[in-house]
């Protein structure tokens, strides 16, 4: 497939336009870990997403980065930098002050495969690296494989693994 998208900055007037992305990752959770289920509601997925996006992009060094075909979003990807000393890190490893995080990377189940997931990936770095950020982490489901594969190959390593025992699951 040829590489026919567009990438460019977005801020929270295009949050709209990634819905359909991030409920499709959703579904994606889903269908390939059902055994994680009851899972939330398309709309309840959405409202609490939306409004982490909006609280990151209210911050100064957040990038939200949509790819497009023909004005129809196809992918998206949203990183921050946070303070370490907020994050689960510092009892355990020696980084820098400031780490940054992928928050959400999303590629729709057509162009997965065409190198849009690493074009993403490798922008979002790159803007992280030009804030001064060098040490990074991002989260994956545990059977994510596609994801997994695609930040292992990028340098990403597994480090932390929460386990859940949530009400209603059998």
């Amino acid at each position: 497939m040829a590489t026919d998208w567009q990438v460019r900055a977005g801020g929270v007037d295009d949050l709209d336009l990634i819905e359909p992305l991030w409920v499709a990752v959703h579904h994606w959770h889903a269908q390939t870990m059902p055994e994680l289920a009851p899972y939330v509601s398309d709309h309840q997925t959405w409202r609490v997403r939306r409004t982490l996006y909006e609280s990151l992009l209210a911050k100064p060094d957040t990038l939200l980065l949509i790819a497009s075909v023909a004005e129809m979003a196809i992918g998206y990807g949203l990183a921050h930098v946070a303070a370490v000393d907020d994050t689960w890190i510092p009892d355990t490893w020696r980084t820098g002050p400031r780490i940054g995080e992928i928050e959400s990377l999303s590629v729709t189940a057509e162009y997965r495969g065409s190198g849009l997931g690493s074009e993403l990936l490798s922008r979002l770095e790159d803007h992280l690296a030009a804030q001064g950020v060098q040490d990074l982490m991002l989260g994956a489901l545990a059977g994510n494989r596609e994801a997994l594969r695609l930040y292992e190959r990028r340098g990403y390593r597994p480090t932390w693994l929460y386990l859940t025992h949530f009400r209603g699951r059998q």
